[in-house]
């Protein structure tokens, strides 16, 4: 698993684990199904203000770690898109790996 991919699985599941939960897999309103959709929203508005707040800094700036970084969390948000749309999957050994931290 890339670093951006590890990333946005992190980020998510920080949300995740903080919204509330009904206790139903997939019925209700806020059933794990549900949250875990809530959850990849969330860490997308994280990531965008993010970079937002990044840009801003670098017109100040011309400090070329502040574009690394926007680079990098351009990378985690495009792959928080394809979680969103279901193109990103994982095996279960990497499933396991993020749950570990």
């Amino acid at each position: 698993m890339s670093p951006h991919q590890n990333a946005a699985y992190e980020i998510i599941h920080d949300y995740y684990f903080i919204l509330p939960n009904n206790g139903s897999l997939n019925n209700g309103l806020m059933s794990c199904e549900r949250r875990y959709k809530e959850a990849i929203d969330c860490a997308l508005i994280g990531v965008q203000r993010l970079i937002l707040t990044l840009e801003f800094i670098l017109l100040e700036s011309n400090d070329p770690r502040i574009m690394s970084r926007i680079n990098l969390y351009d990378e985690v948000q495009t792959e928080l898109y394809k979680i969103k749309d279901g193109d990103s999957k994982l095996s279960l050994n990497e499933w396991m790996e993020i749950f570990k931290k």
